[in-house]
């Protein structure tokens, strides 16, 4: 059923390229707008939009988003019907502004009614976070996705990396290889958080922060009018990663890496540069 994933994408899509082409006639302001974001931004790649609920969030990774997405998904009401069996039960979504019209996606986004967030995570938490969950003690081996990304990149970093079936990435060496190489610097996971936020072309109302998600994430929920159930079940965190305490990774000389290559966010979103 696996294969069958680009073709039910392509199928959610038609909706978009139909609208498109009428929509130069009939609504040239809304293409004319989506073009304005096009521009050297990804909006089809960052932004997830809920219409009925007037709300759009900018998800970045290792900052809650796998538990604010499937919070979303659940307030849309959507099951996962297709794919693969063992993800049945669980809520899929929300969408992209492909999966609508572009006359859609243009009255969402300049609805002033509408909800336009996103939440970042302290940059010293998050590259611990990313490196438990996505490197450590994985071998040094083409197969998976993200130390793919770490052997595409070891020619811009010391060919002393480490490399092969018997190593694996220690935080430090993470560190160096996150915060050294610019291809590394192009996955979500690795970019600064405030460049992800530049990708969606629009400016946001309301940026929380995972260190206050108990709180900030209530504004979202007030917006959805969500169940106290839904409430309940979304201060629970989902796909958490497994390490110790963040500052017992860091040295004096990781701590100072993390801070010149991730400065903006430390700037941009009040963070402490002290640990």
């Amino acid at each position: 059923m696996h294969s069958l994933k680009p073709v039910e994408i392509a199928f959610k899509q038609l909706p978009w390229f139909f609208s498109h082409a009428f929509a130069r006639i009939c609504h040239p302001e809304a293409v004319k707008f989506y073009k304005r974001l096009s521009d050297g931004a990804e909006p089809d790649r960052v932004l997830n939009v809920l219409p009925n609920h007037k709300t759009i969030y900018l998800p970045i990774p290792k900052a809650a988003s796998t538990r604010i997405r499937q919070t979303l998904a659940r307030i849309e009401g959507r099951f996962s019907r297709s794919l693969k069996a063992t993800k049945r039960t669980r809520y899929r979504g929300p969408y992209s502004p492909r999966n609508i019209s572009i006359g859609s996606f243009f009255k969402l986004a300049t609805d002033p009614e509408t909800l336009r967030f996103s939440f970042v995570r302290n940059p010293y938490i998050r590259a611990v976070s990313c490196w438990a969950n996505k490197f450590a003690g994985k071998p040094l081996t083409e197969g998976d996705f993200f130390i793919n990304i770490y052997l595409a990149s070891r020619n811009e970093l010391d060919a002393r990396s480490p490399v092969g079936p018997g190593r694996t990435l220690s935080f430090g060496e993470f560190v160096h290889f996150a915060t050294s190489g610019q291809k590394a610097r192009c996955d979500f996971h690795l970019m600064p958080q405030a460049d992800i936020l530049k990708l969606s072309g629009m400016e946001l109302d309301f940026i929380g922060k995972v260190e206050a998600f108990d709180v900030d994430f209530l504004r979202v929920l007030d917006h959805l009018n969500a169940r106290n159930e839904i409430r309940r079940d979304a201060i629970m965190a989902l796909n958490k990663s497994a390490h110790g305490n963040w500052r017992d990774y860091y040295t004096f000389d990781l701590t100072k890496r993390i801070y010149r290559a991730y400065e903006q966010d430390f700037d941009r979103f009040k963070y402490s540069s002290s640990m």
